[in-house]
């Protein structure tokens, strides 16, 4: 027998008898079919939403729950170098010490072939008084896309005894789900982001960086801090919607309805299963979940005509009553689109302030294009204490940036609201409008740290400072300048700013133990030219600063606390008002959205989500106030 029949021979009675081995199995099958197992469901069904109002029936909000709106915390454990001898790193913990070293291995200290790194080993890093192994924590936002940056909190290990982080700047950090456990350091494949950055303390201690610290705060105050912007998403995070009654038909239609509605927007929606859909936040929102979301949560299932005709029609009679819910409202009109233009149109000089505004802020985001709804906007930013001053400035600036937006955000400049003027320069930086005059301080590409915008007019002016997202400092209005004569002092002294007389130039002098030479420079006494310096930029032949952008706004409070800041108009001597944007609190990217409440009343809204009252910012735009970018 040849050896091809043999093998063949083989291979039959190979799968006959594998045949013959399934028969009893198949047989066992059979016999079982009368007792079938359990399937166990992967979602319980929830009970149906009660009190629903009739024109909020149909939309998906009614079918859903929204889950992983919270922050997702992430952490790890980081360098932070450049310090004026204030770090110490004596009472780390082993695990954590080994875990640095490992780190600052990959980073190539020690490496002989790295001419920066040869010299410093991570032993002798560590042991440094300039340098403070921190603990970063941040809260990835909901709906974050991969690439966009959050802020994060830096601060010293409890047991450790760095007194300041002023002046420091954090080495390349990874951020990880339970990244600063002392017990076990980030495992890698938990990685969701990176952190880096200069730190920002508060500005009210950041001048004393060494010498005795008088109270607990303080000392809290300078062992504490946070990176504006610093932090990077390494993946995209879905909003989940939970179907109420799970069913993989009405799952899929969720998906679709979506996709349709947001047209031309890359993967914003994904059935995951029967039970849960999957929304991505369209780039064009931005970090705005919550705006997203509210108009993805008052979308119809039905997107048929004279379906959306009716309903624009039926909610623009609902509006006109007495506690219309109007944040609603103005998001199912949104949600509808051009269909409900008609209706919104005759709402929008409606003598009520809360009725107009809900029609003009639907119709904006629209894309009105007779306008009318942006210029009533318009209106109500410019007039003083209108209920919705703010709020229609904000909606402007959630406007995709056009040449006409921008026109009518610059004439808010001049408003006599602080609050108004900050947000209209706040939009107009983000669109990069030619009113703003923007400089990256300084010029060197490789030491950049903060912009500085200046924003000319007749006004008086405002000096305003950003502590979260990008490092800015604006001034907004006439050019102030540094009093003169002036004998200004910070850093225990080190740094001085004088002028002899009251024409003089400013003499700006710094001295430091670590500097072979104390600096000296000139300035004008122009703020801006004043704040260049200060962050680094000079002359050819001048020795430069090199400040940190939280260490110049601490400057910049401690002229303004002096009231060595001043404004001249028509002979007229009087202080230049100073603003800082308010503290971070990472909690307030926790904020939910707009869902249906109770009626917008006295220039608020109501967020059912959370069962809370939420200003009229949130109806405007879905993130309630902001500062400056």
């Amino acid at each position: 027998m040849n050896l091809h029949l043999r093998s063949s021979l083989f291979r039959l009675c190979y799968a006959g008898g594998a045949c013959l081995c399934l028969l009893p199995w198949c047989g066992c099958k059979q016999l079982s079919q009368g007792t079938p197992t359990p399937v166990i469901a992967r979602y319980q069904p929830l009970p149906e939403k009660k009190d629903i109002p009739p024109f909020m029936i149909g939309t998906i909000w009614e079918r859903v729950d929204m889950e992983n709106i919270d922050g997702f915390a992430i952490s790890g454990f980081g360098l932070v170098v450049n310090l004026d001898h204030t770090g110490n790193n004596d009472q780390l913990p082993t695990v954590v010490k080994t875990y640095m070293i490992k780190e600052m291995l990959k980073e190539g200290f020690g490496n002989p072939l790295l001419p920066d790194f040869h010299k410093r080993t991570p032993e002798s890093v560590i042991a440094d008084d300039r340098t403070s192994v921190v603990q970063v924590d941040a809260l990835l936002p909901p709906g974050v896309r991969k690439g966009q940056q959050y802020d994060v909190r830096v601060s010293v290990l409890p047991r450790a005894t760095t007194t300041s982080l002023a002046g420091g700047i954090l080495y390349r950090t990874d951020l990880a789900i339970d990244g600063a456990d002392t017990h076990n350091p980030v495992s890698k494949i938990n990685v969701r982001g990176q952190a880096r950055g200069t730190v920002f303390l508060n500005p009210a201690y950041a001048l004393g960086r060494s010498g005795p610290v008088p109270t607990r705060a303080s000392r809290a105050a300078l062992r504490s801090g946070v990176i504006l912007g610093g932090g990077i998403a390494d993946y995209d995070r879905p909003i989940f919607l939970r179907l109420r009654k799970p069913q993989a038909s009405v799952s899929r239609a969720i998906e679709q309805r979506i996709i349709s509605r947001f047209k031309g927007e890359e993967s914003v929606a994904s059935a995951h299963d029967e039970g849960k859909v999957e929304v991505f936040v369209p780039p064009s929102y931005g970090t705005n979940w919550q705006h997203f979301m509210g108009v993805v949560l008052h979308t119809y299932l039905s997107e048929r005509p004279e379906f959306e005709t009716m309903r624009a029609r039926e909610l623009a009679d609902e509006a006109i009553k007495t506690n219309a819910r109007l944040g609603d409202i103005s998001y199912c009109w949104e949600a509808i689109g051009p269909a409900a233009l008609p209706f919104i149109s005759k709402l929008i000089t409606d003598p009520n302030p809360n009725v107009a505004f809900a029609a003009a802020r639907a119709g904006a985001f629209i894309g009105d294009p007779t306008e009318a709804a942006q210029s009533a906007l318009l209106d109500m930013a410019r007039t003083p204490d209108h209920p919705f001053q703010l709020e229609a400035c904000q909606v402007l600036g959630e406007l995709p940036s056009s040449p006409a937006v921008n026109r009518m955000l610059r004439d808010l400049l001049n408003s006599q609201q602080t609050s108004v003027r900050l947000e209209a320069y706040r939009v107009l930086a983000q669109n990069n409008d030619s009113s703003v005059y923007s400089k990256v301080v300084p010029e060197d590409p490789n030491n950049q740290k903060f912009i500085l915008d200046i924003v000319p007019s007749q006004m008086a002016p405002i000096v305003y400072a950003t502590r979260s997202g990008d490092p800015r400092i604006a001034i907004i209005g006439r050019m102030p300048k540094v009093m003169r004569p002036i004998v200004f002092s910070a850093m225990n002294n080190r740094l001085t700013i004088s002028s002899r007389s009251q024409a003089g130039a400013l003499t700006m002098f710094y001295r430091d133990p670590d500097l072979a030479e104390p600096v000296k420079m000139y300035s004008n006494p122009d703020l801006g030219e004043v704040l260049r310096r200060l962050g680094g930029d000079a002359a050819p032949d001048e020795t430069t600063l090199n400040f940190t952008y939280g260490q110049i706004v601490a400057i910049l409070m401690g002229l303004s606390d002096a009231h060595e800041l001043t404004d001249e108009n028509n002979g007229v001597i009087a202080s230049a008002p100073f603003v800082l944007q308010d503290p971070p609190q990472l909690e307030k990217m926790l904020a939910a959205p707009i869902e249906p409440g109770r009626s917008v009343k006295d220039s608020t809204t109501s967020d059912s989500l959370n069962g809370t009252p939420t200003d009229a910012a949130t109806l405007a735009t879905g993130r309630g106030h902001e500062g400056a970018p």
